[in-house]
């Protein structure tokens, strides 16, 4: 008997209008635990306004918000949680974290990101050596974060993810801005140490090509309407 497969996401007819004006339409997909997907589209084609919705988001970001279709988080209706609660499980990451980052040390941010109370620095140090973070942080949680480059930048954000333990994680374009160097290294810690039995991972995109070898899922949008939904492969012969 085959194991079934467990679905942390599920999208069905969705559709979001902002003052009647639609952001995005006729959604359909769904993403198992352990997988990756990778979303692509070019500037304006409401991918960042799709993935905004899955936390609850766009109510901060537009006016007047309605959605139509439903979506299931880990098994929940989307609309069911409370918003905190819904914020646990989805754990969104747009560029507007880079600039946050540097007003904040490294502890101050872990404390606000996580709503917990952290643990000695030493009881870390593994896991940071793991996230390739520990040797950015010379004056440990008190290290300013403004001292950080955008891949350090990125590594933390990825850790505190893990801290976290959301069963979605999503990056919204944050990727982007490595080069194929440093994004071989978050690559590789992206499988080791982000995506598990549990959680599915989520990456946005304006370039497609560098995240194939990473994608389960591939899915490209634009003007608000999925194009294409499938395997990367199947997408490399569509085009």
């Amino acid at each position: 008997m085959e194991k079934m497969e467990k679905k942390n996401l599920e999208v069905i007819d969705f559709s979001a209008y902002s003052n009647n004006i639609p952001l995005f339409e006729n959604i359909n997909f769904s993403l198992n635990t352990g997988e990756i997907m990778v979303l692509y589209g070019p500037r304006g084609s409401s991918k960042s306004a799709l993935l905004r919705s899955f936390a609850r988001l766009n109510e901060e970001v537009y006016n007047d918000i309605r959605y139509v279709g439903s979506v299931n988080i880990c098994g929940k209706d989307l609309f069911e949680y409370d918003v905190k609660d819904l914020r646990s499980k989805v754990l969104y990451i747009d560029t507007n974290f880079f600039e946050a980052l540097d007003y904040l040390t490294f502890g101050e941010f872990l404390e606000l990101a996580t709503d917990e109370e952290l643990l000695s620095f030493d009881s870390y140090l593994s896991i940071l050596d793991d996230f390739g973070i520990l040797k950015s942080l010379p004056n440990g949680f008190e290290t300013r974060l403004s001292s950080f480059y955008v891949l350090e930048k990125i590594l933390t954000l990825l850790f505190v993810s893990y801290l976290k333990n959301s069963q979605i994680v999503i990056l919204d374009c944050i990727l982007d801005h490595l080069d194929d160097d440093h994004l071989q290294v978050v690559s590789k810690i992206l499988k080791q140490n982000v995506v598990s039995n549990e959680k599915s991972l989520i990456i946005a995109t304006r370039f497609f090509k560098r995240f194939l070898p990473l994608s389960d899922l591939l899915i490209s949008m634009k003007n608000g309407k999925i194009e294409f939904e499938g395997k990367p492969k199947d997408y490399t012969i569509v085009r």
